[in-house]
């Protein structure tokens, strides 16, 4: 189980006084954190902290940083898939403290990693450049698979669904392997969810306000409609 808070995790770091590192084209900096529940039964993780959360990581109160400026924007998500409907802006942000108990709030990569943009010759948290990261012999691909060893394999007994913020077809293929090579194997049950040793894991759009298919996936307009649809059929099926 993993505690509200920051997180003292050094699975990535072999110099405890260093608290960045470059592999290739993807940076990582220190600063892993969990948000929420201990031992919740639905466990909610971005791809990484954006610009905005990690800076706030380092200078603002620690309950406020995780999905910063966007958690309006996750509710709807839920809401446009049958969760937590009633719930307020509100309420849900009381989900985020140490008071939480059945949600939980982080990263598949538990620490904030960035990718180099070769136009902007800058690290940027943008899923173009971050998502590389995810596939099999990237030079990232370690950060993405200690995450994944240290956090989803050895999930809590009272964890039966993950919810990842990210639908595209490149991520959710992408992490489906991780899952599958590091947790064990995967049993697909839409193009936007799967099982994996009793726990179901399924993608919704990411809140990001750069997310330009987030208003037609809580429309259920064209692909990110049917990807909505999928998701909620997922929901609907787990008991």
């Amino acid at each position: 189980m993993v505690s509200h808070g920051p997180v003292a995790c050094l699975r990535c770091w072999s110099d405890t006084a260093n608290a960045v590192q470059e592999r290739g084209s993807f940076r990582l900096v220190r600063d892993p954190g969990h948000w929420g529940a201990s031992a919740p039964h639905t466990l909610v993780l971005g791809i990484s902290k954006g610009n905005t959360q990690s800076r706030a990581f380092g200078s603002e109160p620690f309950d406020g940083v995780a999905f910063k400026g966007i958690r309006h924007r996750i509710l709807e998500a839920f809401h446009a898939v049958g969760l937590l409907l009633g719930e307020t802006p509100g309420t849900f942000e009381q989900r985020f403290s140490a008071s939480e108990r059945d949600y939980a709030f982080a990263s598949v990569v538990r620490c904030s990693i960035t990718g180099m943009d070769r136009k902007k010759h800058v690290h940027t948290a943008d899923s173009p450049n971050v998502l590389p990261a995810f596939q099999r012999g990237s030079p990232g691909s370690k950060f993405v698979e200690n995450c994944v060893d240290q956090y989803l394999v050895p999930l809590p007994p009272r964890t039966r669904l993950v919810i990842l913020l990210g639908n595209t077809d490149a991520y959710v293929t992408a992490l489906a392997d991780v899952i599958a090579r590091r947790r064990g194997a995967v049993t697909p049950i839409n193009a936007v969810a799967y099982t994996s040793d009793g726990v179901r894991f399924i993608h919704l759009a990411h809140p990001s306000k750069g997310n330009g298919h987030f208003g037609a996936f809580i429309r259920g307009e064209g692909k990110a409609g049917i990807k909505r649809d999928l998701a909620r059929e997922a929901l609907a099926s787990l008991s």
